[in-house]
């Protein structure tokens, strides 16, 4: 199946909040938040899940834009939307047996389909990125969770990447271990 741009899954402002949306947005452009970017590949996560569309077009139709806008304002921040989405894409297996490993009473296949996704970026950022602290990696997919998840997904993400911020930290080569809180 192909992604369609007239579809909610695709149309990115579907996927906003509404009281993100402001005017002083549109009218300055600003640096590209990082919350922003997780969002976003967040979305595009979900798009190459729904749709089946190989993770190049999904790239190209949902994240392209928003990487060059970044690229031109803070190279890093390309470059974290660019490992993010692509790491969690070349890892999703090894992150679902991850978070599987952490599921109480839970089986994945119940999951609602947005927190797998937050749980998979989340669980990524986690283990991969050196530089943020764990706590902003938490806080960050607990809000994402918040806005788009159910009303229980906050908790449920937070207790969930919490455990396995946990378990990875008792091991001393862990990446997770050697962050800061």
């Amino acid at each position: 199946m192909k992604i369609q741009t007239q579809t909610p899954m695709t149309n990115a402002s579907a996927f906003e909040p509404e009281s993100s949306h402001s005017s002083h947005e549109t009218s300055t452009p600003l640096i590209i938040p990082r919350h922003r970017i997780r969002t976003r590949v967040m979305q595009a996560i979900y798009a190459y899940i729904v749709s089946e569309t190989p993770p190049e077009e999904v790239f190209a139709h949902l994240l392209e834009e928003m990487y060059e806008a970044a690229q031109a304002e803070a190279p890093h921040n390309a470059e974290f939307l660019k490992e993010l989405y692509w790491g969690t894409i070349n890892e999703m297996p090894k992150l679902r047996e991850l978070i599987e490993k952490h599921l109480r009473g839970w089986t994945w296949d119940r999951l609602f389909l947005v927190d797998k996704c937050i749980l998979l970026c989340g669980a990524y950022e986690l283990t991969h990125f050196a530089d943020i602290p764990l706590r902003v990696t938490l806080n960050e997919w607990i809000e994402i969770a918040k806005a788009y998840g159910t009303p229980r997904s906050s908790n449920f993400v937070n207790g969930l990447l919490d455990a396995i911020r946990r378990s990875l930290s008792e091991d001393p080569h862990s990446l997770v271990s050697q962050k800061a809180l």
